[in-house]
């Protein structure tokens, strides 16, 4: 079922396609009898309520019982008593299926995948189109609609719906695949349209199209000729134009026309598709349309089976778990499950604590039965992780783990995930993995290894200086993405969107683009405020703090300067020798306070300078530009070094 709330499933699920099968809690229950056909005629004419003379017609014909009435509604309790109250509203009058809170159905599903799909071609994002119609094809892919009930007129109008669902996801998906450069699938999927409806010129049309860049061309005419003799024998036509068009296209050795038209929402030329979602991400995250795109593309090879783990590093405040956010947005739009988690520094010492934080929601909503076939021999470990789990798992409580049991715990975590990603793709997202203990990081690395050709995603945050333990220890088994800052027409959308676009300037001068410094400031802007707001000075003085109290002491006494300076003379600020304040001045480049410029450092954005000059105490700051103005000679002038000015406050 769809993950509409964090994760959470609904509670029961109605399969039309195929063999009909009801599903609760992941567990199948059993539905027969009249109940059973009463189900599914409700959830064939689901969204409405079916009168009772409705449902007595389709469950006795022309022999219904003495009283049919309290026949449907003794039928309607057993169905509530093993379903659950909701998964039945009505009364004697009539009945209908429960809301989509209690109660889903494949085809809902299935629908609203499909048209994600087709809204994510025409947007131009193909690699996220791939993903949704891949999830709908799962659903749509098991048969015939209520299989066994061949002959029933009733059951007619969800055959249609699947069908016609059935082609807008098989032409979606070839589509998607055509446009990520993927002729192999595409080619599988437009011979499924093909074969489920030999009639359907715009499937030939794909295939054709898959055919040729897939660098087959006689294939691609023999997929003409065949269609063309059909269309004669059968309807005495001939192809359609833009048919007759790509197989001429074909025969010059010529490319094909754009793609349009292929499926109902994704008839915009692929031009113009692309700068519109282009446009939509620049409004959604502002100068980030590129690392959104590279989010929806390694999601969609999670889809296809190829499992991976996503490190988004970069300096505190600067978008991580925003992007991160826009990860959790794609898999949930396109079937995902979403589990989360964030590391604490305070909770390192608790063996793989964010696992446990991101595992026991799924692991406690699983029927018994369910979870220990998901978990297998792993469950001993898994208990230990998840001590809620352990009755369900029918293990006992156990101690600490030794080093002994880290293997078995692992491989428990990675063999419940391999099983649940085989029901549906996983999304695992961990925030601040720099905080995380030895045992969570090496677990990253060691589903990074153990998991290829599963439907999962890890997508990780660390912070760039913090985080250089955990990126080391990761090396090659994670991609990484490093998040830097907001380029200057980005910052112009975003002060344009508060109300403050005369400010543009300004704002991208004082924070470098620093993604939060920015919208900080705006907010202060708003109200009136042109200095360091609150709020962000205590953010910026937190960050520094964390460096260590000589980096901080170090960096409010160069906070008198405006410009660039030597390590050396800020470190005779506080008498320090030159070869400790370089060091003091190396910890703060890796955390990104300090850059370098020329043979000195100057401070990565205005409002980090600022927030630390305000900070100080008057007199203190009196002592720093005395000491500073002795130090170079002078009180008002402004001696030149390295070509750059030392510049007082």
């Amino acid at each position: 079922m769809i993950d509409r709330t964090g994760g959470r499933e609904s509670r029961v699920l109605i399969r039309l396609v195929g063999s009909f099968a009801v599903e609760k809690d992941g567990l199948r229950e059993t539905v027969g009898g009249r109940a059973g056909t009463l189900l599914k005629l409700l959830a064939v004419e689901r969204g409405h309520a079916v009168p009772t003379d409705r449902v007595v017609e389709v469950l006795w014909d022309d022999c219904p019982p003495k009283r049919p009435v309290e026949n449907v509604a003794t039928l309607v309790s057993r169905l509530r008593r093993t379903l659950g109250p909701e998964a039945v509203t009505g009364g004697r009058r009539g009945y209908r299926l429960g809301g989509p809170s209690a109660v889903s159905v494949d085809l809902d599903e299935a629908a609203v995948l499909t048209a994600e799909a087709e809204s994510r071609l025409a947007k131009d994002e193909a690699a996220v189109a791939v993903a949704a119609a891949t999830q709908a094809l799962e659903l749509l892919d098991g048969g015939a609609v209520l299989d066994g009930e061949n002959d029933a007129p009733w059951a007619a109008p969800a055959r249609g719906e699947a069908a016609g669902l059935l082609r807008r996801a098989l032409h979606a998906a070839a589509t998607a695949a055509l446009r990520i450069a993927e002729p192999g699938r595409a080619r599988r999927a437009a011979e499924a349209a093909v074969a489920a409806d030999p009639f359907d010129e715009a499937a030939h049309r794909l295939l054709m199209r898959a055919h040729a860049e897939a660098g087959e061309p006689a294939r691609a005419l023999l997929a003409y000729e065949r269609l063309r003799d059909l269309l004669a024998a059968e309807l005495g036509t001939d192809p359609a134009a833009e048919t007759r068009a790509m197989h001429l296209a074909v025969l010059r050795e010529q490319p094909p026309a754009p793609l349009t038209g292929a499926v109902k929402a994704g008839a915009v030329h692929e031009g113009a598709a692309t700068l519109a979602a282009r446009a939509e991400a620049e409004a959604a995250l502002p100068g980030r349309a590129e690392e959104v795109a590279g989010i929806s593309r390694t999601w969609a090879a999670a889809v296809s089976g190829r499992a991976g783990v996503l490190l988004i590093a970069g300096e505190a405040g600067i978008g991580k778990s925003r992007l991160a956010a826009e990860a959790v947005r794609v898999a949930r739009a396109t079937g995902g499950i979403v589990l989360r988690a964030r590391c604490h520094e305070s909770e390192r010492s608790l063996f793989l604590q964010p696992f446990t934080d991101a595992l026991t929601p799924p692991v406690t909503r699983l029927a018994g039965s369910v979870l220990r076939d998901m978990v297998g021999d792993g469950a001993e470990a898994l208990a230990r992780l998840i001590p809620e789990a352990a009755p369900t798992l029918r293990q006992g409580r156990h101690g600490t783990v030794g080093e002994a049991g880290r293997r078995s715990a692992y491989e428990a975590v990675a063999g419940f995930l391999r099983a649940l990603a085989a029901r549906k793709p996983v999304l695992l997202v961990l925030e601040d993995l720099h905080l995380a203990g030895t045992a969570t990081v090496e677990l990253v690395h060691y589903l990074a290894r153990r998991v290829s050709g599963t439907r999962l995603l890890v997508v990780a945050t660390t912070r760039s200086g913090e985080g250089a333990a955990a990126m080391e220890a990761l090396g090659r088994a994670a991609v990484r993405l490093e998040l830097g800052p907001l380029p200057a027409q980005a910052v112009a959308r975003l002060a344009t969107r508060s109300g403050q676009g005369r400010w543009a300037d300004d704002v991208f001068r004082r924070t470098r683009g620093h993604p939060l410094y920015v919208v900080e400031l705006l907010r202060g802007l708003a109200a009136g405020e042109h200095g360091v707001p609150a709020g962000l000075s205590a953010a910026v003085l937190e960050r520094v703090h964390r460096t260590g109290s000589l980096v901080e002491r170090l960096l409010r006494a160069a906070s008198v300067f405006r410009g660039a300076f030597e390590p050396a003379l800020a470190g005779e600020l506080l008498g320090l020798p030159p070869q400790v304040a370089a060091e003091l001045c190396e910890r703060a480049l890796r955390v990104g306070l300090l850059v370098v410029t020329g043979s000195g450092y100057e401070f990565a954005n205005e409002v980090t300078r600022e927030a630390l000059y305000s900070a100080t105490p008057v007199p203190t700051q009196l002592v720093y530009r005395r000491r500073a103005a002795d130090l170079l000679g002078h009180h008002d002038r402004r001696p030149v070094l390295n070509g750059r000015n030392h510049e007082l406050r």
